[in-house]
């Protein structure tokens, strides 16, 4: 389940961030639409960060499909 839960975060954060970069706009709280052309700080501040959070699902999920391989060794 947590494996699950780690591909779903990876995979709902990296779609943010590729709308972002195709569309060149995320949208914030209450429909508020950030653009890249207008070099607004909340549009790259959610891609950077949506970019990180990513990462940080795929590395938690890397982690469990460790333990599920090793899990027979430590018990």
């Amino acid at each position: 389940m947590g494996l699950l839960t780690c591909l779903g975060g990876a995979g709902w954060t990296a779609w943010v961030v590729w709308r972002g970069i195709a569309t060149g706009m995320v949208t914030g709280k209450h429909g508020a639409v950030h653009l890249r052309i207008e070099g607004d700080f909340f549009y790259y501040a959610t891609v950077a960060l949506n970019g990180l959070a990513c990462l940080l699902w795929l590395g938690l999920a890397a982690f469990a499909v460790l333990v599920l391989v090793r899990w027979k060794d430590w018990t």
